[in-house]
Formats: C-alpha cells, structure tokens, sequence
C-alpha cells in the first residue's frame, strides 16, 4: 500500500516537472526548485540557531520579502508552498514562546527608566570601585558570581521574583551574598543606580549554539538577559575565576580588571 502510494505520488511530481520544463524557462524552473529547498533548509537551520525576539522580526521581513519576489518573478512552486511553511513556522515560535509568554509580554511592554542613573560621576567612579574590589576578590578565589547592572529596560520583572534588599552596594555585602553555601549565591545581584534592588534572581537562560559548552548555567544566564534587554552584566566563573561580560547579546570572555573598569564606564549612566 505504501509502495503504490509513494509511487503515485512520485508519478505526480514527474508529470508535474515534465509540464513545468515544457511549458515555462528552464531558468525559472531551476530557480524556483532552488529557492524553495534553500528555504526549507534555512527555516530548519534558523529555528536551531536562533531564537532571540531580533531575529524572530527580521525573519518576518524575510519572508515578507520572499513572498513578494515570488509574486513579482513568478514563481509558483515558491509561491504555493510559501504559506505552508509560514504557517508552521509560527506554530513553531508560538510553542517556543508558550513557557515564558507572561514574561515576554511584559519584556514587550516594559517601560523605560528615566530617572534611575548614577546621578554623577563621583558616584559613578565609587560604583566602579566597589565592583572591582569586589569581582577582584570574588575572581582571585573562584568565587562564582553574576552581577546585573540595569540601564534603560526595566528589570523589575525580575526584581519582584527574587529576594528584596533594596540596600546600599558595598563590597561587603556582595562578597557575602556569593559566598558559597549562602541562600543566595546562586541567582544574580541587580543594581539599580547605586543600590542592589534583589539577590537570587533567575534568567531565561539563552540558546544560542556560540556559547562554548563549556559555560555553565551563570554564562548562559547573563548572555539571556542580554538577549532580553540593554541591562550589562559581569559574570565570574567559579571553575577558573575567569571574568566574562554580557550586553547587546554578546558574550566577552577574560576580561581583564582594567577592561572591567572601561566597560563599566561606558555602561553605568550618569542622569
């Protein structure tokens, strides 16, 4: 049964080839066979890549602007399937996006601070130091850790589910709330201005294939609220005490204090 089914279908597109070559350019036959296995193929090798809400947008274009060369160059073997694909593709990022879709909807529309900056640069230049002293000491003893710095994009979706400190930055109470075996070591510190708002916050972690495997839950951590906000975040390894940084999406492994010390200043807003 399976047989004669597979044949007959394979008669069909036979018969369907034989009429698309006698009856249309060789050209546009080839390059509309072409395209659409091309297509498939990116759509599988993007949802395996990606998953960022970027890319999720610049993929809308792309078939916006595949259905419209389709349309123009007359494709029709691209034109029919297209919607099918589109189709699927959305259920895809819809059963994607299912877990965490109170959270995203809120990532959507959160608002803007306007007001929570370092209010100057001496206040600047004594969180700076604060954090130095504090990675240094948390670095030189392996020490794991992941520190938030919130910038434009509210964090509070994640302030409110996390423990509250609401506390002056010190480098005592950081060294103290990644100490091994505390409550709170595990989660990330988030610092608003110049006050650490929570400990013990969790983040989506990202799926991006760049991340080397070798990185833990802390490094996948940090590069999501990255991927889910302008927030800057510093991340200290407990297995090599190495220095790693996260922002725009991007991960920066080994940096050194004084390259700390200048992403700091290019990341802490002065109001």
């Amino acid at each position: 049964m399976l047989k004669l089914l597979a044949s007959s279908l394979l008669d069909g597109w036979l018969k369907y080839f034989q009429n698309r070559i006698n009856n249309e350019q060789m050209v546009s036959f080839i390059i509309d066979i072409v395209i659409v296995l091309a297509l498939v193929g990116f759509v599988v090798w993007f949802l395996y890549k990606y998953t960022h809400k970027k890319w999720l947008i610049i993929s809308i274009i792309f078939f916006l602007v595949l259905f419209a060369i389709s349309v123009i160059a007359d494709l029709k073997i691209l034109y029919s399937i297209l919607p099918y694909l589109i189709i699927a593709y959305i259920f895809v990022w819809i059963m994607y996006f299912i877990p965490n879709m109170r959270t995203l909807f809120e990532e959507l529309t959160k608002p803007k601070n306007n007001k929570n900056f370092v209010n100057n640069e001496e206040a600047q230049n004594e969180l700076i130091k604060v954090l130095i002293e504090s990675v240094t000491h948390l670095s030189e003893r392996r020490i794991g850790a992941i520190i938030t710095i919130e910038k434009e994009d509210s964090l509070n979706t994640y302030i409110e589910k996390a423990p509250k400190l609401d506390s002056e930055i010190s480098k005592e109470l950081i060294d103290t709330i990644f100490m091994p075996g505390t409550a709170l070591h595990d989660g990330a510190v988030i610092i608003r201005e110049n006050r650490i708002m929570c400990a013990g916050a969790f983040y989506p972690t990202s799926e991006t294939g760049s991340i080397p495997k070798t990185y833990g839950s802390r490094h996948r951590a940090a590069l999501g609220i990255s991927e889910r906000s302008d927030a800057f975040t510093i991340v200290v390894s407990e297995e090599t005490g190495n220095i790693a940084v996260t922002f725009d999406g991007t991960l920066t492994e080994k940096v050194s204090l004084e390259g700390l010390r200048v992403f700091l200043k290019q990341n802490i807003i002065i109001k």
